[in-house]
């Protein structure tokens, strides 16, 4: 049964994923069309909790694919990253996002 649990995390963070993107999208959507620029640019550090060096990855591959942020850098050891964000005003909700759509389910997959 533990392929079949790495099967439903692999289908989890594909729809996290999808989900993700379109919503991201469609916020940065709404800046680029928008007269008034609300966005407080920023770069911030994640912890990472994922260990094996293919789940860091993935986890630094899935954040850029997000629109309105990208990694800018993975620390040797990797466990942290830097994140460029678009609207970084709320770095604790944007890291709990992470964490909820994409390294939890990564971490699924490492076990």
């Amino acid at each position: 049964m533990k392929w079949l649990r790495k099967i439903w995390a692999m289908l989890a963070l594909l729809l996290s994923f999808v989900y993700d993107l379109l919503a991201s999208n469609i916020g940065v959507s709404r800046i680029v069309l928008s007269r008034k620029t609300k966005t407080n640019p920023g770069i911030i550090m994640m912890p990472v909790e994922v260990k094996k060096p293919w789940a860091v990855a993935m986890l630094a591959y899935f954040t850029s694919l997000t629109p309105g942020s990208t990694c800018l850098h993975v620390a040797e050891d990797g466990s942290r990253m830097y994140l460029h964000l678009l609207d970084a005003r709320n770095p604790e909700a944007t890291i709990a996002k992470f964490r909820r759509l994409y390294e939890s389910r990564i971490a699924e997959l490492e076990r």
